[in-house]
């Protein structure tokens, strides 16, 4: 078993995660639909429900997909404590073409980066499509600053696969900025920032954006 199935399955990691606030960029998002009264929200890589129960109580359309059981069944059971509802969905963040209709705004937090640059420019891709006009994104992302990079092999520029990696051998791409820029082509970047944190002696680089898709290719 790989990836975050066993890790979601870990009482101290589930710890650990319950106790994150949502990341003030999805707040923001959810703060600029408000404002335009746009509902229709997708939570890509939901985990535990950090963000799809933050939306939900703000009375958000949400559609919160992960990959793993041990992820949809924490999701959907924090969702019913905190009394709300969402469309909770067992998907590869691969097939989010296969969603139905579109929507306002979207949110990948540390999910996408788990795979090849060409994967991932898909992936990116998908969300795009799946975006309505002027929707928004919502983006972490591993940089090469982060202290896992460089761990492993290299198995294409910017992508390590580590056997020893806590998710297990899959690969984890570290996005520069003028990759992360060039991937988001097709938005407007609202803001864009490299936040650090900071455990023990291990510093966690991420990239944080919140872009808005043209209404115009």
């Amino acid at each position: 078993m790989i990836g975050w199935e066993k890790l979601w399955r870990s009482p101290e990691v589930r710890k650990r995660w319950e106790k994150m606030p949502p990341l003030p960029e999805v707040a923001k998002m959810a703060d600029l639909l408000d404002a335009s009264r746009r509902r229709r929200v997708l939570d890509i890589g939901c985990g535990l429900g950090r963000h799809a129960v933050y939306l939900a109580a703000r009375g958000f359309a949400v559609t919160a997909v992960d990959n793993a059981p041990a992820a949809i069944a924490a999701c959907q059971q924090n969702l019913s404590e905190a009394g709300l509802g969402a469309t909770v969905v067992p998907m590869e963040m691969t097939d989010l073409h296969s969603l139905d209709g579109e929507f306002d705004g979207a949110a990948a937090v540390m999910v996408i980066h788990h795979a090849r640059r060409a994967t991932l420019a898909r992936i990116i891709a998908d969300i795009t499509q799946k975006l309505a006009p002027g929707g928004l994104f919502v983006w972490e992302t591993a940089t090469p600053k982060h202290f896992h990079c460089g761990r492993g092999e290299e198995i294409e520029p910017g992508t390590w696969v580590d056997p020893d990696h806590p998710e297990g051998p899959i690969p984890h791409h570290y996005a520069t900025e003028e990759e992360v820029r060039g991937l988001l082509g097709q938005y407007d970047i609202l803001s864009m920032h490299e936040h650090e944190f900071r455990e023990g002696t291990d510093s966690r680089f991420h990239w944080r954006v919140l872009a808005r898709k043209r209404s115009d290719p």
